[in-house]
């Protein structure tokens, strides 16, 4: 397996690449997940993701939807009106839009032609696993949202839990691939039996956006950019696992979905808190040190911050990063001041494009 030296940046290792206008304000074109799925009922909610606001609905059908979260007309938060039959219906003037984004009806106007402009983006949505996932890009054809299977096992009871970091994605993703931390940040959980020393770090890169370490009695297993997991490394009948999946919201937060998930006490619902509970108690741990760290982001060259043999995961991390910035995948680019950002070719930039003129006749 091929890892970076300390001497290795996006520059050296790509002299060829754009450059960005800073590398915490780029993010993979993925599927997030921005909400639970039973948050969404008869109303619509905004929620925002690699900084755009975008506005989920449920049509009659039961079906999710998901636009632009302002309107065309005057920009009003559409989350603020509600679910019509045909869509979504602005607060402001009535303004009714589709699950495509066009305006269907302008109350003040029944009997005029609705003009062209009348419309907002629509962005591909799905409800997987008790989860809305976006796909921040409006494709006619997204990819498929690839889920570890263990989500969608109807043996395994699922107890949701969420937490909210101020820290930029990387440094999240990256306090889940640490295992020397472990001994310290959870001394008093997951980390209490551990022992301080890291003789081997057994992790394996068996394709380029997978990262699986096997840490005792664990398995762990990473899906880049957004999912991870932890799964017993020995199958038995009473088995746990821990699942997390991450939005970025913007440059400096990131919202944690997580499962905790046995095939034991099935019918004890009385023991869900307990798992939830703990879990965030886990996750709390962390929260104060990746929030405290500096640069926000991981720093763009390996040298900017000492690494050991036991950050032999987080280095095959940054690896894959620097490789996303410096390819032609697809992105977002976010930029102060612009909550939508904007795609130009094969990227999507946060500057705000400039409105056309239009005359209503």
């Amino acid at each position: 397996m091929s890892i970076l030296s300390p001497t290795s940046s996006v520059s050296a290792l790509f002299p060829h690449r754009e450059k960005f206008p800073s590398d915490d304000t780029v993010f993979p074109i993925s599927w997030y997940p921005i909400a639970w799925a039973s948050q969404l009922k008869d109303k619509p909610v905004k929620r925002r993701v690699v900084g755009r606001d975008v506005v989920v609905y449920r049509d009659s059908k039961g079906q999710i939807h998901a636009l632009e979260a302002y309107c065309a007309h005057r920009g009003a938060d559409l989350s603020l009106g509600k679910c019509v039959a045909d869509g979504i219906q602005c607060a402001y003037h009535g303004w009714q839009f589709n699950a495509e984004g066009h305006c269907t009806k302008i109350p003040a106007h029944p009997n005029r032609p609705i003009p062209e402009f009348a419309k907002i983006r629509a962005y591909p949505v799905q409800e997987r696993a008790g989860l809305i996932w976006i796909y921040p890009d409006d494709l006619d054809v997204p990819p498929d949202l690839k889920l570890f299977s263990e989500l969608e096992q109807p043996e395994l009871v699922l107890v949701p839990y969420e937490q909210t970091w101020k820290a930029h994605l990387t440094r999240v993703v990256e306090s889940v691939l640490d295992v020397a931390h472990l001994a310290f940040v959870h001394k008093s959980t997951i980390g209490k039996r551990l022992s301080e020393e890291i003789k081997l770090v057994d992790f394996d890169v068996q394709e380029q956006n997978q990262i699986v370490i096997r840490n005792g009695g664990g398995l762990l297993e990473y899906q880049f950019p957004q999912q991870w997991i932890l799964r017993p490394s020995t199958p038995s009948k009473s088995q746990f696992i821990n699942y997390v999946t991450f939005c970025p919201v913007d440059s400096d937060t990131t919202i944690i979905f997580g499962y905790a998930g046995r095939t034991f006490l099935r019918k004890m619902p009385f023991m869900n808190p307990i798992f939830r509970r703990y879990s965030l108690k886990v996750l709390t741990e962390d929260k104060a040190v990746v929030e405290s760290q500096h640069p926000r982001p991981i720093p763009e060259a390996l040298r900017m911050e000492a690494h050991v043999p036991a950050d032999g995961p987080q280095v095959r991390f940054r690896q894959r990063w620097f490789q996303f910035l410096a390819s032609e995948e697809p992105r977002i680019i976010l930029h102060p001041g612009s909550s939508q950002p904007e795609k130009t070719g094969g990227q999507v930039v946060g500057e705000p494009h400039a409105p056309s003129s239009h005359t209503l006749s």
